[in-house]
């Protein structure tokens, strides 16, 4: 078990730095479990994300569930597999508002190559405002990350 100042790491501490994309949405793991094959993440979309109606657009949304299903492909394999979108259906239930959400992605069965999970953002209440399916080929992380460096 890794650990620094008596705080264990997770695969997402080894990685590094978050990609620039989860800078912008403000991607915080929150937990990860193994077991029950979940991650629980949150977001906080700033004011530049919102559509006329002052809600977060539905584009950011789907970017926060895809990385609910991506990160729990990443974080489940530690760091095994990168997923990559195959498709991605997503059901925008209640207005997202600008601010802290909350995600959880769950994969609902797995390959060696693909996987199938599901993905839902809440309030701070637990009130459903999206959710979504996707389906995802997976690839050697080290693999693909060294291909998309060199």
């Amino acid at each position: 078990m890794d650990e620094v100042d008596g705080k264990e790491l997770t695969v997402f501490d080894r990685l590094g730095d978050r990609p620039p994309m989860a800078e912008q949405i403000d991607w915080t793991l929150i937990r990860l479990d193994k077991e029950a094959e979940t991650i629980s993440l949150s977001f906080c979309s700033p004011e530049i994300f919102t559509n006329p109606a002052g809600n977060v657009h539905g584009g950011f949304v789907a970017t926060m569930l895809d990385e609910c299903m991506g990160s729990a492909i990443v974080g489940l394999s530690d760091a095994q597999y990168l997923p990559v979108t195959v498709s991605l259906s997503t059901d925008f239930i209640r207005p997202v508002p600008i601010g802290k959400v909350f995600g959880e992605g769950r994969v609902t069965s797995k390959s060696d190559k693909s996987a199938f999970l599901e993905a839902k953002i809440t309030d701070s209440e637990g009130t459903i405002l999206a959710r979504a399916t996707g389906f995802y080929r997976i690839y050697p992380f080290q693999a693909m990350v060294k291909r998309n460096h060199d």
